[in-house]
């Protein structure tokens, strides 16, 4: 068998790329086992690395979960909040897919700590760090611009303490894709007649914001 087995993978490393793929297709075509053996090995990745991602989403609960942070605790308070994202940073190095969902979790859970904090204007220049990284590292990952860039905008729009106030400007900034800088400002223009009637100022920005990406 093992003569077998080395004497096979020989003659199909042998084969073109194309002959290669062709061929299993046609055999998972017609092997609905080889089917699911395959869906379960496309299934495992990706549950493998959420599964080494829950440190760190327990790490955002806990930094988030804070009762009070005192001015005097802030730098403290921001440091540590550096620091999760430089290791979510070091994470997304290996395992970009699962580190940008990370990231994306972050955003949404980071408004939980904005009435429980005496800052100025620190966690607003963390939010602005948090969005470029979020940005950068999701254009390294087929699909997530989008949605990032979509989230950091709803972020924005929810925020009623003015932390993420730099995220149309890094959206304008960013080097997003053609088509997805044309999603983006159509979510804008969506957004700013959906508040036209509650929030003129930030209609406006939405729609000049819209203008901005096309």
């Amino acid at each position: 068998m093992p003569a077998l087995r080395a004497a096979l993978r020989a003659q199909l490393e042998s084969w073109p790329r194309e002959r290669l793929l062709d061929f299993a297709v046609e055999r998972l075509l017609v092997d609905p086992e080889l089917r699911r053996v395959l869906a379960a090995g496309q299934r495992a990745p990706a549950a493998a690395d959420a599964a080494l991602s829950q440190p760190l989403r327990r790490a955002i609960d806990e930094a988030v979960g804070v009762g009070y942070v005192d001015w005097r605790e802030v730098p403290g308070y921001i440091g540590r909040l550096e620091r999760l994202l430089g290791d979510i940073r070091s994470f997304a190095e290996g395992y970009p897919v699962e580190g940008v969902a990370v990231l994306r979790y972050f955003v949404k859970a980071l408004p939980r700590v904005f009435d429980h904090i005496a800052d100025e204007d620190e966690l607003a220049l963390f939010c602005s760090q948090l969005a470029r990284v979020a940005l950068g590292l999701a254009a390294r990952v087929a699909g997530a611009a989008r949605a990032v860039a979509e989230e950091l905008l709803a972020a924005w729009l929810a925020d009623e303490h003015g932390r993420f106030w730099e995220v149309p400007e890094l959206l304008v900034e960013a080097e997003l894709p053609a088509d997805v800088r044309r999603e983006v400002a159509a979510a804008a223009e969506a957004l700013a007649l959906q508040v036209a009637r509650t929030d003129g100022h930030k209609s406006r920005e939405l729609g000049s914001l819209a203008a901005r990406l096309r």
